[in-house]
């Protein structure tokens, strides 16, 4: 095989070469066939003179020039806007000149060289091409080294005339099964490992202190360490409220002791979980697993490192339209759960899947639809629609029209009715990997028809299984079922809790527009509008109500916010707070530089979207929510929050007493339980113990001046609202102290499944009490 190396097009001198090249019928569809050596010229200065793109020539082993390369980010071209970007996206144009004595097996193998050296670039994992509709050769020469056809797209052409072009990747997986070659992996490298091993174990540090696992013993000013079998690891931290540790990941030293003396030894969380399984409660069984997810966790560190594209201060000016922008965000966060150190875990997905579906890949994709017999199917709705107006305002009329035809056709001769089947989106992943094998019995009886995938493209969003679309953002999400391992769930979906998610949308919406506090108040709600669930009865015979059987084949739709907002309002979901860029800054702290207000000013309008209308409908309803950064989308103006939108509200809603009369079909909402829970640990605990320090750190709010805007404001409430007030007073919302339920301590316990979530108060560990921090700043009324 020809060894081929690359150097860059220099120009006046390599003029005639392109000339000879491009002028030529054979490249006709290059699109200069008749050009002037100096127009050719002028051509390529300018493509020599745009930002990240590469003009280069493949030249063989005698140095002589035997084709043309073309690498160039497709975001800054008129591709960017005929497809759905990714970040680390590289485009290619590839020309092999016409010569009077043909090579077999050249072309192919120049490109497979081209597309090596294009896999080469850091952070690149894949390789668009977008080739003439009516080019077959370079159409087929594309298939061969492992292009997959997406769709024919139009580009605009700087002469002004249009191309009918067909959109075609290829990933390095794609590219490895069709050659034979071997690239590895593009992030995976030491530096970043080491920077992933760091960062977690730091992290893992800070949240088993916090949780009261570990107790380190002080080591000098600020400096700490933990100590166990002739190993120790010494650190730094800065200690906050709530018992918080924000350990420094670049302090971290990590020292075996050999021949009485302390050596210093790589920073490897793998080793530490190891080292302290015991004290960190892990049992021998779940240690492997457990360190799995850990692994899947540090490899999806290592990624986006790699892909890390924007600073949160480029976050903050929001780019592009309210979608683009909204999961450019949604796609750029480097920290899943801030509470869980193994929060990437993911237990299922491969190298090619990772690519493909996870969030911060930012990869569009197409769900799978499956038609669903009815005797097993249901569809359940909001009182206002029915089945007919949702596919129709989600499928365009030639979707529907292929659905139904496909349908038709594989229930021929069956005598089977398709008016006795429903449609539900499926996610590929499970359709692949679960669904086509465990319901082989459904399928084969004809219950379950598989009928391809959907015409709009989809974005996972940081809980993976949800999906905004992107081909049209005022369409609705769509949420399906995925059957894998994070964070101590099986990501499944319930059937039996699609059955009535509608109702209980309809419920809480009714509420919330007759409610005078929360109808005029800065929050809203993203209500799961329609649901489908499908049963398997014989799964269903032989597993109780939990197993992860009865939880594969469920999807719901719920609204969008982009057609809830104004003009100049933007998105980002509340979980981007947290998000710090490589240079330790915090999109917080991006978003109130660029609003203008004070810090405190800007916090203040924060928790009145927020924080009050929480413990309004606690103080008025005894009502929860499960509001995490992940759930709740902030409406923002020029960096401000004006709104808050609640979503993921059937599964997680609950009613804590019987003041309030419930419809008997949502029954299930009332669960009782301890308000303190919602206020305490989910809002305090496990997100403004990490929103305080980031502003503290950054000079912007002290931690002090935090806690006590946070007291100010529930005063506030309290003094505008005294038809509540002794709701609000029962709260405790200022008692001295609050218990410590441990996040990490459920997932160490039992990774399969840390909570029964028909009773998860009843199954939360605890670790002593947590001072407090609103009574150290104001004095309870």
């Amino acid at each position: 095989m020809t060894t081929y190396t690359f150097r860059t097009l220099i120009l006046p001198e390599d003029t005639a070469l392109l000339h000879a090249w491009i002028a030529t019928e054979h490249a006709t569809y290059w699109g200069m066939p008749t050009a002037t050596a100096t127009e050719i010229a002028a051509e390529y200065r300018g493509l020599l003179s745009t930002a990240d793109y590469q003009v280069l020539l493949g030249l063989d082993e005698t140095g002589t020039e035997k084709f043309l390369l073309e690498l160039y980010n497709p975001e800054s071209t008129a591709l960017g806007e005929a497809y759905n970007y990714v970040r680390g996206d590289r485009g290619l144009h590839f020309l092999a000149p016409q010569t009077s004595e043909p090579q077999p097996g050249f072309t192919l193998e120049a490109l497979t060289q081209a597309m090596r050296h294009a896999f080469t670039r850091p952070g690149v994992e894949r390789v668009i091409v977008e080739p003439d509709l009516r080019n077959k050769a370079i159409q087929a020469l594309n298939a061969r080294v492992g292009f997959r056809p997406v769709r024919p797209i139009a580009l605009s052409e700087p002469d002004g005339s249009i191309k009918q072009a067909l959109l075609s990747v290829c990933t390095r997986n794609d590219f490895e099964q069709a050659t034979g070659h071997s690239l590895g992996s593009s992030f995976l490298t030491p530096p970043r490992w080491e920077a992933a091993n760091r960062h977690v174990l730091a992290k893992a540090l800070g949240e088993f202190c916090h949780e009261r696992l570990l107790d380190p013993v002080e080591y000098g000013e600020r400096r700490y360490c933990v100590q166990k079998d002739g190993h120790r690891l010494i650190f730094s931290a800065g200690r906050y409220q709530l018992n918080h540790w924000l350990v420094a990941a670049e302090s971290l030293q990590y020292q075996q002791l050999v021949n009485d003396s302390w050596h210093e030894a790589e920073v490897d969380v793998i080793d530490f979980i190891t080292l302290f399984y015991r004290e960190l409660t892990l049992s021998e069984a779940q240690l492997p697993v457990y360190l799995e997810e850990l692994s899947s966790t540090l490899s999806s560190y290592c990624y986006k490192q790699a892909h890390a594209t924007h600073t949160s201060a480029q976050l903050a000016q929001f780019p592009g339209s309210a979608a683009q922008s909204f999961q450019l965000v949604e796609s750029s966060m480097t920290e899943g759960h801030p509470c869980f150190v193994a929060n990437n875990g993911r237990m299922g997905v491969g190298r090619s899947d990772y690519l493909r579906y996870a969030p911060e890949t930012g990869s569009a994709l197409k769900l799978g639809w499956v038609a669903a017999h009815t005797s097993r199917a249901q569809f359940d709705a909001i009182d206002t629609l029915d089945y007919e107006t949702l596919l129709a305002t989600q499928l365009d009329p030639e979707e529907r029209e292929y659905l139904d035809e496909t349908l038709d056709s594989a229930l021929f001769g069956t005598g089977l009715s398709p008016s006795d089947y429903i449609y539900m989106p499926v996610h590929p992943w499970q359709w692949e990997n679960r669904l086509s094998i465990t319901f082989a019995n459904d399928i084969a009886r004809k219950h379950l028809i598989w009928l391809g995938y959907s015409q709009d493209e989809y974005q996972a969003q940081q809980s993976i299984r949800t999906f905004f679309n992107l081909s049209d953002p005022t369409r609705h999400y769509v949420k399906t079922a995925m059957s894998i391992l994070n964070m101590g769930f099986m990501r499944g979906l319930s059937a039996e809790y699609m059955k009535v998610t509608p109702a209980i949308n309809q419920w809480l919406g009714e509420l919330f527009d007759n409610d005078p506090v929360l109808s005029t108040a800065p929050v809203a709600l993203l209500r799961e509008i329609a649901a489908v669930g499908y049963r398997n009865p014989q799964f269903e015979a032989a597993t109780n109500k939990t197993a992860p059987q009865r939880k594969m084949l469920a999807a719901l739709w719920r609204e969008s916010p982009i057609s809830m907002l104004k003009s100049e309002e933007k998105l980002a979901t509340m979980a981007s707070l947290l998000h710090v860029d490589f240079s330790g800054n915090s999109f917080a702290g991006a978003l109130i530089r660029r609003s203008g207000l004070a810090p405190a000013d800007w916090l203040t309008r924060y928790l009145d979207a927020y924080l009050v209308p929480l413990v309004h409908c606690l103080a008025a309803y005894d009502l929860v929510f499960m509001p995490h950064g992940e759930n709740v989308i902030m409406v923002l103006e020029n960096g401000v929050v004006k709104k808050v939108l609640l979503k993921d509200l059937g599964e997680e809603i609950a009613i804590l007493s019987d003041r309030v009369e419930l419809p008997e079909e949502i029954r299930r909402v009332r669960t009782g339980g301890d308000p303190v829970l919602s206020v305490f640990t989910d809002v305090f605990d496990s997100f403004f113990r990490f929103l305080a320090p980031l502003l503290d750190t950054e000079g912007l709010l002290a931690e002090g001046e935090f806690w006590t805007i946070v007291a100010e404001r529930l005063l506030e409430y309290r003094t505008q609202h005294p038809q509540f007030a002794q709701h609000f007073d029962d709260l405790g919302l200022f008692a001295p102290s609050f218990p410590l339920s441990c996040l990490n301590r459920l997932q160490l316990r039992n990774n399969q499944q840390m909570l029964d979530l028909t009773d998860q108060s009843g199954g939360l560990l605890y670790a002593g009490d947590l001072d407090n921090p609103l009574v150290r700043v104001v004095s309870p009324v």
